[in-house]
């Protein structure tokens, strides 16, 4: 998903998907492919040095599955028990960056059971309580996240698109691809990175991460996500 309001681009291409792409969700970086001799748009699942970023999706039928999120959670002062619960369930594991009002980065421990680790937090993903360390008491901690969205939950946040009424992708193999100077704010990152420092780059199936063996994207970061929005934002060049 991306913001729409925030969002735009010079450049809009309509292009046949590549054999075998399906894509279910928008804001996702699209490479180039060269199929029967005619550039197709592809999305890879596993992602290589030589992919070149063609632009990014937009489907128009997507219901958003996922989404990005930051709040602030004050954690108890001691002897308060030291738990909290997130405003989401169902969290990503692997996509949760926690940073104390001390300064700390904490380790986010996925096993809830036991008592934490300085410097860490345990998270029991999927109802979205978080045991701390003492030295945590009394403190507020930003967590920024993804989390996976029932199909009830994706409704009622962002509405359907009326029955027989899709799109290109999924009615002819055609897809809208955002190309050339592009302003993208995006729920499709990996949310466990520091975006203040990090270098974007092409992760696999279209994410945006800041480490692995993808192509750098020509981008800059214009958005570190955030309380007040929690969308990556890149100035990226297409082509």
């Amino acid at each position: 998903m991306f913001d729409l309001k925030r969002t735009f681009s010079t450049q809009t291409l309509t292009r046949p998907l590549s054999a075998g792409t399906v894509v279910e969700q928008e804001g996702l970086i699209m490479v180039h492919r060269l199929e029967d001799g005619i550039e197709k748009a592809h999305l890879a699942a596993v992602v290589a040095a030589t992919d070149v970023p063609l632009g990014f999706s937009q489907t128009a039928d997507s219901l958003p599955m996922r989404s990005s999120y930051c709040e602030i959670v004050t954690v108890p002062a001691a002897p308060a028990t030291l738990t909290a619960d997130l405003r989401n369930q169902n969290l990503v594991v692997g996509n949760v960056r926690a940073v104390s009002s001390n300064g700390t980065v904490l380790t986010v421990d996925p096993v809830y059971a036991g008592a934490p680790a300085a410097g860490t937090c345990k998270l029991d993903h999927p109802t979205g309580r978080v045991k701390f360390h003492a030295n945590e008491a009394g403190t507020d901690v930003t967590f920024t996240y993804l989390y996976d969205l029932t199909l009830v939950q994706a409704k009622q946040k962002f509405g359907q698109r009326f029955i027989n009424n899709n799109g290109l992708h999924s009615e002819h193999g055609y897809i809208e691809v955002s190309h050339g100077h592009v302003e993208l704010y995006t729920d499709q990152f990996d949310a466990s990175v520091d975006w203040a420092t990090a270098v974007p780059q092409l992760g696999d199936a279209g994410q945006i991460v800041a480490a692995g063996v993808g192509p750098v994207l020509n981008a800059t970061v214009i958005n570190v996500p955030g309380v007040d929005l929690p969308f990556l934002g890149l100035r990226i060049q297409f082509g």
